[in-house]
């Protein structure tokens, strides 16, 4: 009791060194609880979190290859991978155990008519719906998966439903805000286009959804398209099964009513997706290259993260230095001008270890204080505040990122205040006993 009753009586007489103690005890926890958080995640994000994705991978064109790619020439459909040489890939892929599952993309131009137009802009070239095939791409998937592999983007229904994949007889499609603004079109409206390679054969749709793209794969093409088909939000979205029920999956197409065939490969696991990449690597046609939209998108959305944990290894170097030599400044301050104050105390018969004790007990109120509050704070704000630098990237506080902090923390809290008792310990008991008069009369004495 008497320990804890001086402890508290001399935090008391200083009452702005006590409040700064706890102060830099409290911002160092706090964002050494933000740190903690970052870093926890950047290294589960590019470890189990890497190794849990279960990648797609597709086989396209190179962006060299693509450079030669002339939209009003029909010749270019025939660069395109034809079933048997898909046959031939996933057979490769196979002779090397690789197991996969699989879904199909297809698509091919379809042509404006009066009653429904395409998206243009002032670098739309005014090429002939005869020579480019359409103003439109007309893209069929065959499931959810092929939705994931999308080459124009991710995107999400936001008026309307998504594409029924069972229902041959539903004749639904999907088509952009922006499109569906420009023709005044709704949810249930109807839409007519025409055939790539035959204008007076049409194909009537209904509006089943409008949608809006959420992510931009690197070098996809808006407004800024040469032709009309290739500016995304002129794609035209429909199930494949309503894509064959129309003809338009066919192998007897000429020019651009050639369906350009994408198969998605879906892997176990960034492993097998390499082992696939590496099988498939002899037999790929010449421009053609194997490429995971998973692991793209995964590392994209990383980047944020990885700039974000880049700062925080040196913010908390800094942190760390700079708290730490102000926490034992602090505790120096405390505790070093306080020579006749142990004196006395030993004069009077307290022990040295209890002395000891209320200095060590100063630092402990003070510190564990700080500590405890900083561990509140940054505990409920560590989330939404890495979420937000993060730039979206969610960041969840685990348990263990706490406790990890909680330790270190106290540890620290420990350690100034055993420097707080060594200041008593060095304290030597012949100094009382000792003649201030021999000081001034000898030069070599020296006090502590």
């Amino acid at each position: 009791m008497f320990v804890a009753k001086n402890a508290w009586a001399e935090l008391r007489r200083h009452p702005w060194r006590t409040a700064l103690m706890v102060i830099v005890s409290l911002l160092v926890t706090m964002w050494s609880v933000f740190g903690a958080a970052v870093m926890h995640e950047y290294h589960a994000a590019h470890g189990e979190g890497y190794v849990a994705l279960k990648p797609q991978a597709v086989v396209r064109m190179t962006d060299t290859a693509l450079s030669d790619r002339n939209g009003d020439d029909a010749d270019w459909t025939k660069r395109y991978i034809t079933w048997e040489e898909y046959n031939v890939l996933g057979a490769a892929a196979q002779a090397k155990h690789v197991q996969f599952d699989y879904s199909v993309v297809a698509s091919v131009p379809v042509r404006s008519t009066s009653s429904f137009k395409a998206i243009t802009s002032n670098t739309t070239s005014g090429a002939n719906q005869n020579e480019t095939g359409g103003d439109f791409t007309l893209t069929s998937f065959y499931n959810e998966a092929a939705v994931d592999a999308n080459e124009y983007g991710t995107f999400k229904v936001v008026e309307g439903s998504k594409l029924n994949y069972q229902d041959v007889t539903a004749r639904d499609v999907l088509i952009s805000q922006e499109l569906a603004k420009k023709n005044n079109l709704k949810v249930g409206s109807t839409i007519t286009v025409g055939n790539p390679a035959n204008a007076k054969t049409t194909y009537t749709f209904t509006v089943g959804g409008i949608y809006t793209y959420t992510s931009t794969p690197q070098g996809v093409q808006a407004d800024d398209a040469q032709f009309a088909k290739d500016n995304r939000n002129n794609v035209i979205y429909t199930s494949y099964y309503d894509f064959a029920a129309s003809g338009l999956d066919t192998t007897e197409g000429t020019g651009w009513a050639v369906p350009d065939i994408n198969i998605v490969f879906t892997l176990a696991n960034p492993q097998a997706y390499e082992q696939f990449k590496s099988a498939l690597k002899p037999n790929l046609p010449e421009g053609f290259a194997v490429s995971s939209p998973t692991i793209d998108a995964y590392n994209h959305s990383l980047e944020p993260l990885d700039k974000l944990a880049g700062t925080t290894k040196i913010m908390l170097i800094c942190l760390w230095g700079v708290g730490g030599a102000l926490a034992l400044l602090l505790t120096l301050l405390e505790v070093c001008p306080r020579r006749e104050e142990i004196g006395y105390g030993l004069a009077v018969g307290v022990t040295k270890s209890r002395m000891a004790w209320q200095f060590m007990l100063e630092i402990l109120l003070q510190t564990v204080v700080g500590v405890a509050l900083g561990l509140l704070i940054g505990g409920w704000t560590a989330n939404p505040l890495t979420t937000q630098l993060a730039q979206g990237h969610t960041i969840a506080m685990h348990g263990g990122v706490l406790w990890n902090v909680t330790w270190i923390a106290l540890l620290a809290c420990l350690l100034l205040a055993i420097v707080a008792g060594v200041r008593v310990a060095l304290f030597r008991t012949a100094q009382l006993t000792h003649s201030p008069y021999l000081d001034s009369a000898d030069p070599t004495t020296k006090e502590q």
